[in-house]
């Protein structure tokens, strides 16, 4: 019997390969249907809780070693705190700003140098802190100033000291500096445990 001598009306006389090969067929295209038109969105769903499973088994384990290691991290922030106290304890407040200047004299004219000019610039507001500059101009041998800036780095206070130039007077063999010596003021909040 040839395919093209068969007709669909008359399947129930089909020769039996036939009527089981059109039998697996129909199987196949019902459960293509069944798939598509009820089980495709939920195996989208189990696939998408299967990914947020493994996603959520991810943020347990690093919150889990968090959370272990939540003691120490306390104790860190707190150590973090206690040496942010020291440090903002060596920036001036409003009241020692002057008398940083006064401590810098002395110490400039301990080294034997000879003051220019020393004075306060416009205070330059940063993110977390406000830099209060000053410019410093003095004369005197190298020695000397190298003595100068090495005590003005064992000050209690913080300061820091950039843009300098050092050059050879004219007039004198001493050197000249002229230097912008920066301290701060913060502006930051404490961290809380």
């Amino acid at each position: 019997m040839n395919l093209r001598e068969l007709d669909i009306n008359e399947m129930p006389f089909w020769p039996a390969p036939f009527r089981f090969g059109a039998l697996v067929l129909l199987i196949i295209i019902c459960l293509g249907l069944a798939y598509h038109f009820l089980l495709s969105d939920e195996w989208n769903r189990y696939k998408q809780e299967q990914a947020r499973e493994t996603q959520l088994k991810q943020d347990y384990q690093v919150k889990y070693r968090t959370a272990v290691n939540l003691p120490v991290y306390r104790s860190q922030l707190a150590q973090l705190n206690e040496d942010l106290e020291v440090l903002l304890d060596m920036l001036p407040n409003d009241d020692e700003t002057a008398r940083l200047l006064d401590d810098i004299t002395l110490v400039g004219t301990r080294s034997g140098l000879d003051f220019d000019r020393i004075e306060w610039l416009d205070a330059q507001p940063r993110e977390f802190y406000t830099a209060l500059p000053m410019r410093i101009d003095l004369q005197g041998e190298y020695h000397q100033i190298g003595e100068f800036v090495g005590q003005i780095a064992g000050l209690h206070r913080i300061i820091s000291v950039k843009d300098f130039t050092l050059q050879r007077s004219d007039l004198t063999d001493d050197l000249q500096l002229n230097v912008t010596a920066e301290t701060y003021r913060q502006q930051t909040l404490r961290a809380q445990p």
